[in-house]
């Protein structure tokens, strides 16, 4: 038989049900930390602004508004945190793909002041740098299909130059690298890698570049061809061949690079 107190049972479980059910969901929606990034608004910023910056196609700002339940653009305050889900954010430069012993990121466009320990998979954008330490290698694959391959001591920074038309600048602080560049059209630029002497124009190649604790800089080209600038002056380097720029002056004429010597049985 169904009494009354049957029934008060039975609703009381519903709204038990219910209540779960809507806390869960909620959770689950607004638990953004899983999926993406969240960025805090700056004086000056506008949605246009924050769109360019951290959207993939900034014309999904609609899609952003959504996401933090925005109705009115007007609502974006300085100070205001918003999330932006990683199905709408930039994809990464690079990703580290290979690590050996230690090796550390800091993530600048997570708003992160302290470096942390690299992991495979860790995505790079702009602004955030990797280094490795004594005996590590760090390897990252760029979005565009080419691999950079940091030595031990070194240091570098995911940078954009300031035309947003050239492609992606990679900053070496210090130490030394190799870049294996995926074949494209050989006079199109894959990307920009600067150091603290010079800049270089990499196209379809595969070289090392180094910079010493003075700041100079070699590159040896191996394959396909770089130029190299510094002090208004720049030089073709062609495959087998190398240049050497001292800070603060031009680059040398590129010479031949020194074939290994023979091991006599």
């Amino acid at each position: 038989m169904f009494t009354q107190s049957s029934f008060r049972f039975y609703l009381l479980s519903f709204f038990l049900l219910f209540f779960t059910l809507t806390i869960n969901s909620q959770t689950k929606e607004e638990d953004p930390k899983k999926d993406g990034i969240t960025i805090t608004v700056e004086k000056g910023q506008t949605l246009s602004m924050i769109s360019k910056t951290y959207l993939d196609d900034p014309r999904k700002w609609k899609e952003l508004l959504k996401s933090n339940k925005i109705d009115n653009p007007n609502l974006i305050l300085p100070g205001m945190k918003l999330w932006v889900p990683a199905s709408l954010g930039k994809k990464p430069i690079a990703e580290v793909s290979r690590l050996t012993g230690a090796a550390e990121v800091l993530l600048s466009s997570k708003k992160e002041t302290s470096w942390s320990g690299a992991s495979l998979g860790t995505g790079l954008y702009l602004h955030d740098e990797a280094r490795t330490k004594e005996e590590s290698l760090l390897e990252l694959l760029l979005n565009t299909g080419s691999s950079l391959e940091l030595s031990p001591n070194s240091h570098i920074v995911m940078e954009k130059v300031k035309n947003e038309k050239d492609p992606d600048s990679f900053y070496l602080k210090k130490g030394r690298m190799r870049a294996i560049i995926t074949k494209g059209i050989p006079t199109r630029k894959m990307f920009i890698l600067r150091t603290p002497a010079a800049i270089a124009e990499v196209k379809g190649t595969e070289f090392i570049t180094e910079s010493d604790e003075k700041e100079n800089t070699s590159l040896s080209c191996f394959e396909g061809r770089v130029d190299v600038s510094a002090q208004n002056v720049t030089v073709i380097v062609n495959a087998g061949y190398a240049t050497f720029v001292e800070k603060g002056k031009p680059p040398t004429k590129p010479f031949l690079i020194p074939a290994a010597p023979e091991i006599q049985p």
